[in-house]
């Protein structure tokens, strides 16, 4: 911190010539292309495929599984059983396809 107020200024930095764009943002969520603005009107309502959660409740709440591709975000308060459902959830899917839990809260030994 400067310790100072109204003291920031803009600096603009030249772009890599040797870096294209599209190659520095390889990777990246939603690089596959850049998808064109439409009216919500011109979207067809098509059903998309889903997989099971192998729970029937949350492939309920889920409007009837996971669309491949989607994040899906889970609230609740602490203790509610979020990580719980989730562990639960990529075990049962681990027997059909790989799976990955990333978590920034639980332990190693929490989530063994």
């Amino acid at each position: 911190a400067c310790h100072a107020w109204n003291t920031i200024t803009e600096v603009r930095l030249a772009a890599s010539p040797t870096v294209a764009r599209n190659e520095r943002l390889s990777g990246y969520a939603g690089s596959a292309g850049v998808a064109k603005v439409q009216k919500l009107s011109d979207i067809s309502l098509e059903e998309l495929p889903r997989f099971s959660t192998g729970f029937k409740e949350f492939d309920r709440v889920l409007g009837g599984g996971v669309v491949p591709g989607s994040a899906i975000l889970i609230g609740g308060n602490p203790g509610a059983g979020k990580s719980t459902l989730l562990l639960q959830t990529l075990c049962k899917l681990a027997q059909q396809m790989k799976t990955l839990y990333v978590t920034g809260e639980e332990s190693l030994q929490q989530v063994a």
